[in-house]
């Protein structure tokens, strides 16, 4: 349990241990992130004025409760920051499907100039991310970096490839309608509570852990509402 606030200087120092461990370790995609924000100088500098900002605000919190609570949120914010490049990156979303997804979240912008800012804020939320979740898991050692907020990362992509999905493959570049996003958006609501007040949420935390034992989480599963065969 955190007994003290963590300092700005102690968040910086932080941070940029987990960067270099990532431009250092072996997962090739934070790899790649790093190394992109640092192979830019206008990128890091931008990045860098971010990163600073969210910590200075996570410092600016005395009490240790409120600080966890505030970097919580802010993980929240950053996982949901880097959504829309990651699907369209990891769903190998091309030509005009991604014309209509990038229309449908960025209506107005010239679609080249929309895809490279994206891209852009994906890189610098990516990196915030990793940090906030070393922060979470490492320094503050708050159970909820470990679980259940992973859990919500995977929900959420779910979730949001799926309304994507229903975008890319309509004429009118509007979502579809399907049955499993109000199902994943509850449980996105009910991780996302678990995470924010984990004591009152105790009984469903539990339940869920013994429900996700039970059917062997620890097997990897077809994502809901994935199609058989080849993408087009």
């Amino acid at each position: 349990m955190l007994r003290h606030a963590i300092s700005h200087s102690r968040l910086l120092r932080e941070s940029n241990h987990r960067v270099r461990a990532a431009l250092r370790g072996s997962n090739a995609d934070e790899q790649l992130i790093a190394r992109r924000i640092y192979e830019s100088p206008a990128t890091f500098t931008r990045w860098e004025s971010e990163h600073a900002g969210l910590l200075l605000k996570l410092a600016e919190c005395d009490v240790p409760v409120a600080q966890v609570s505030t970097l919580k949120q802010a993980t929240l914010r950053l996982l949901h920051g880097k959504a829309l490049f990651q699907y369209l990156r990891s769903d190998h979303v091309r030509g005009e499907q991604r014309a209509r997804v990038m229309a449908h979240f960025r209506a107005g912008r010239n679609y080249e100039d929309a895809v490279i800012a994206e891209h852009h804020v994906y890189l610098r939320k990516a990196l915030s991310y990793l940090c906030a979740q070393h922060l979470g898991a490492q320094v503050v050692q708050d159970p909820a970096f470990i679980d259940p907020i992973p859990r919500y990362e995977q929900l959420y992509a779910e979730y949001f490839s799926l309304y994507c999905r229903g975008i890319a493959e309509s004429d009118d570049g509007q979502p579809g309608q399907n049955a499993l996003l109000p199902l994943l958006k509850q449980q996105l609501t009910e991780q996302r509570w678990a995470i924010l007040e984990p004591q009152r949420a105790q009984p469903f935390l539990r339940r869920e852990a013994k429900l996700r034992s039970a059917t062997g989480d620890t097997m990897r599963l077809p994502t809901l509402g994935s199609r058989s065969g080849k993408r087009r």
